[in-house]
């Protein structure tokens, strides 16, 4: 299997997640990956947390992030994977850089994300600024 662009279908589920609407596509309870620990999340317990993550962002003096690139890999007709690049402006250094894959599957015409795998550790990316 390779990385491909996004499908429009895609591409458009990344933009609503990109807008705010995160918690929303998210399954109940989705799996919450990074270098440290693997969780099961609800959508509502990640609605409470995403505050506390901002403010870690905003006393790091971390800017809004956007999205800088994405690819997909089709699994079968209801699993792909979604990776994806993002980067926000940091007060007085480089750009925080942040990647993550997603497993999506398909359902009922649109996507949910099952799997949420952050490659960063955000505690050490944030305090190596």
């Amino acid at each position: 299997m390779t990385w491909t662009p996004l499908d429009p279908d895609v591409s458009a589920f990344l933009d609503a997640y990109d807008t705010g609407d995160a918690p929303a596509l998210f399954a109940d309870p989705f799996l919450a990956l990074d270098p440290a620990r693997a969780v099961a999340v609800t959508p509502a317990q990640l609605t409470a947390a995403l505050p506390a993550r901002r403010t870690m962002f905003d006393r790091a003096g971390v800017g809004a992030l956007s999205r800088t690139d994405a690819r997909q890999q089709r699994l079968d007709d209801h699993y792909l994977l979604v990776n994806a690049d993002w980067s926000a402006p940091r007060a007085g250094t480089d750009p925080l850089h942040l990647t993550s894959t997603l497993l999506l599957r398909r359902e009922n015409g649109g996507f949910q994300i099952l799997v949420y795998l952050n490659h960063t550790d955000l505690t050490t990316a944030l305090s190596a600024g």
